[in-house]
């Protein structure tokens, strides 16, 4: 069983969505691109518990909090439909009235006059749940109901409605980020425990004689004689005014708890490794919490023999690598599909390139989906090698600008991050700004690079060296804006930016600090030579084994003068493109230009 379509529209920052699936998948984005809406979205459609809550839904959740429809205008409605593959004969048998049948080649639902294509291979029976939100005016209120898609009615109203009971089928469970361990073992609905009480339907008949002995708990009683002393007399002072029977003396019990109240209230306790002494669960070790966890969804998938759906949110968080592949190992060995988010490269890597998947959202609130297709320069060897150090920041980012190699990926982070410390006003860090630097490794692998990520949603920008047509025209098609730096290669642009005497200056520099390399000594003029002589020098050491290193001691000793223009025009276009200046306000109405009268083309004052 898994889910192999979620569509979605009107919910949160997601105007629409339509995401498939096919398996397990690692969902990768920047921050705020809709990857935890997505899983959100989907436990409002399957999650068994989710509807059960006081208020389901509410105005934050519509999109742009736009939940009132124009007068005499249908409800806006949050809408999420999910199509659960992969049945079983007793999931067939259960919902045989509300089947549709999947192609998986084409990645759709068999529509009407399609029968012939049942026999097909690849066409498996299929279940789609309807989310239905909206806001009721009459009420002032928010309704949330789910639905079976068919059957309906002629005119398309739905008629099955999808209730907990036939969710629990689905066996969907959402692990949220920092929320799950701390309500684990705790009695709340929906947390791990009360799940594991359902799945195997265990009812527990605790909370009437917890209430029970609430009630006839006596808090003060015998214990404090004067304080009785003040509530006898509170009583008699009541029989003045009304019945005596009516005027019972005054008794405080611990609570007017309720059933749901106990839910929140009761935790449970484990041991600390102090002799005698427990805690609550969720004052353990994160470590401890993470296996309590693991412990409990091992238990809820072996009573429903693999049948289930878990969706975790950084699994990383609080754990150490080795750790945190243990838990993603884990998690997908006990179930039928697994989704996470991530922003680890230990727990990203764990997965093949087509199970991981790009969201990418758009100014106008659409939701792109990209699973990862290597291009063929790229062999799988390769971009596992380098998956930590080269390619997981760049599938994290909004924002890729690839280049040569190395040596430009450091100066240009090197250079905004120095201008933006020196003028804040005028440039900002490429990090600050969503751009994250890529190395092609080479300048015939800019225009590749640069379309594997366009690809994937990206807005990519390009820096290259001077270029001979057709190559040239292949990187500026290739990306969203393409940088051409007028030179044959970057060493060139430093020799021909960088004034004389800052050359000079950083090599004595160097010298002076004791670190420059004993390799290069020969280089080195005579004292008292002029500044043009120490050229070579200057030159020489951003070749040498560790040139990159250099470029950052250097660029964080200039001041705004000392940069390329090249380079600060570069940055400063980047940053125009991650953050369009505003349009100038429209003038005022008394600053419009008054035209002179007297025709001697002076306006007057």
């Amino acid at each position: 069983m898994k889910i192999a379509r979620a569509f979605i529209e009107n919910f949160r920052g997601i105007r629409q969505a339509e995401v498939h699936f096919s398996g397990t998948s690692v969902l990768l984005g920047d921050n705020n691109t809709g990857k935890s809406t997505v899983l959100e979205a989907i436990e409002l459609a399957i999650g068994p518990d989710r509807l059960a809550r006081a208020q389901a839904i509410d105005e934050h959740d519509f999109y742009g909090g736009d939940y009132l429809p124009a007068e005499g205008a249908p409800a806006k409605l949050i809408i999420v439909e999910v199509v659960i593959t992969g049945l079983d004969e007793q999931h067939c048998t259960k919902f045989r009235n509300n089947l549709e049948f999947w192609r998986q080649a084409d990645r759709s639902l068999l529509g009407p006059g399609q029968g012939a294509d049942l026999a097909q291979e690849g066409v498996d029976p299929a279940v789609r749940i309807r989310f239905e939100g909206a806001y009721d005016p009459e009420n002032d209120d928010f309704t949330a109901k789910t639905w079976f898609a068919v059957p309906r009615l002629d005119d398309g109203t739905l008629i099955n409605e999808c209730r907990s009971s036939d969710k629990r089928e689905f066996g969907f469970l959402h692990l949220r980020a920092l929320r799950t361990g701390n309500r684990a073992l705790s009695m709340e609905r929906g947390s791990l425990l009360d799940i594991i009480l359902k799945t195997y339907e265990v009812r527990t008949r605790m909370w009437e004689g917890l209430l029970r002995q609430l009630r006839d708990l006596d808090v003060v009683g015998d214990n404090d004689p004067e304080f009785g002393r003040i509530l006898t007399a509170i009583r008699d002072a009541m029989r003045d005014i009304v019945p005596g029977e009516w005027a019972d003396a005054p008794h405080l019990r611990v609570s007017d708890l309720t059933r749901d109240d106990l839910r929140r209230v009761l935790k449970s306790f484990l041991a600390t490794g102090v002799p005698g002494y427990a805690a609550p669960f969720q004052h353990q070790g994160s470590g401890t919490i993470n296996a309590l966890v693991l412990a409990m969804l091992g238990l809820i998938a072996q009573r429903r023999n693999g049948r289930v759906i878990f969706a975790m949110e950084e699994p990383e968080l609080s754990l150490p690598p080795h750790v945190q592949k243990r838990v993603v190992d884990k998690v997908r060995s006990i179930a039928a599909q697994a989704l996470f988010t991530s922003h680890s490269p230990y727990v990203i890597e764990q997965f093949q390139p087509e199970q991981m998947m790009v969201l990418t959202r758009n100014t106008a609130g659409v939701l792109n989906a990209s699973n990862i297709e290597l291009p063929a320069n790229l062999k799988l060897k390769t971009f596992r090698d380098g998956f930590r150090t080269r390619f997981c920041e760049a599938l994290l980012a909004r924002r890729v600008i690839v280049v040569e190699g190395k040596t430009e990926l450091v100066a240009y982070s090197a250079v905004a991050r120095r201008a933006a410390e020196l003028a804040p006003a005028h440039y900002q860090r490429l990090d600050a700004l969503g751009w994250v630097p890529f190395d092609a490794g080479g300048q015939t692998s800019v225009a590749a690079f640069a379309a594997f990520f366009r690809s994937l949603g990206k807005t990519v920008a390009t820096i290259f060296d001077q270029q001979a047509q057709p190559a040239g025209a292949a990187i500026v098609a290739s990306c969203d804006a393409a940088y051409e730096q007028p030179y044959a290669g970057f060493e060139d642009l430093l020799a021909a930016e960088i004034s004389v005497p800052m050359q000079a200056w950083f090599v004595q520099f160097f010298v002076a600090a004791g670190e420059w390399p004993q390799a290069l000594n020969n280089l080195l003029p005579f004292p008292g030579s002029p500044e043009a002589a120490y050229r070579e020098a200057f030159l020489a050491l951003f070749k040498h084994k560790k040139g990159d290193d250099y470029l950052t001691i250097f660029f964080e000793q200039c001041q705004l003068g000392h940069f390329p223009p090249t380079m600060l025009q570069i940055i400063t276009a980047l940053k125009n493109l991650a953050a369009p200046l505003p349009p100038p306000p429209p003038p005022a109405p008394w600053c419009k230009r008054i035209s002179s009268d007297n025709g001697d083309g002076v306006d007057p004052v």
